[in-house]
């Protein structure tokens, strides 16, 4: 058999097989969704965490630093993510996707992003400071690493793409469509949530008790977000580890 008649073959398999699908009270791993396997997930939050203005990196520093500056900001996010409980499932280039279940999964979602944001603005920036070419090009430019961070809730359906040995878990539904489009938003903070999330947040994601109350996310808007409109919210806040 020709590689054609094989291709269509498997196409055409893929194409009419219906899959066995079940609903899953954690997030899948490749281990545990099979070929014909689609897990169904509630009450879940998508977040997307994506380097700003990557594609200058190589030029501004080179291929060892760039290199170093990427491997840093990924270090840093993903050591964020797994403390808060998050289940990372996906990298493209700069930017990590992780998947948070259950029914405080925007409440986890959002404190990991503003944990993101406050790791990237010291840890980070401080280790990169001893490299010399980022500092010196931070001195004389002002550039330091910045980051965008994405986030919806909602279902998801999971299943698996690609072929044997070469395969990933992929997620079909709106929240990781749109946290991954909110990730690229730039008129804002770098935290970007929509008003799902934002309806699902305890009082201490909304609002900082330690600055009287004072809200930590814009007021809503409108925005056009790929084919579609999404009401939406912004911060700039951060939360440390003590």
């Amino acid at each position: 058999m020709g590689f054609k008649e094989d291709l269509q073959g498997h196409l055409t398999n893929l194409a009419v097989k219906s899959f066995n699908s079940r609903s899953g009270n954690k997030v899948p791993t490749s281990d545990t969704v099979g070929p014909y396997d689609a897990v169904t997930l509630s009450e879940t939050a998508y977040l997307y965490c994506d380097m700003a203005d990557s594609s200058s990196i190589v030029t501004r520093f080179g291929d060892e630093t760039g290199a170093r500056v990427l491997r840093v900001f990924l270090n840093a996010v993903c050591r964020v993510i797994k403390d808060r409980g998050g289940e990372i499932r996906s990298f493209d280039g700069d930017r990590v996707m992780a998947i948070y279940k259950g029914e405080d999964a925007a409440d986890k979602a959002v404190d990991t992003a503003l944990r993101i944001k406050w790791a990237i603005m010291h840890p980070v920036h401080d280790a990169l400071l001893l490299d010399s070419q980022y500092r010196d090009n931070y001195y004389e430019t002002g550039w330091k690493v910045k980051h965008r961070t994405g986030i919806h809730v909602g279902w998801s359906y999971i299943v698996r793409g690609g072929v044997r040995d070469q395969n990933d878990l992929v997620s079909i539904g709106f929240p990781a469509n749109i946290a991954a489009k909110l990730s690229d938003y730039k008129d804002g903070g770098a935290t970007i949530i929509t008003e799902e999330v934002w309806d699902k947040l305890k009082f201490s994601n909304c609002y900082s008790s330690k600055h009287d109350n004072q809200p930590m996310w814009s007021d809503p808007k409108w925005v056009i977000i790929g084919e579609g409109s999404e009401k939406i919210r912004t911060s700039t806040w951060y939360r440390y580890y003590s």
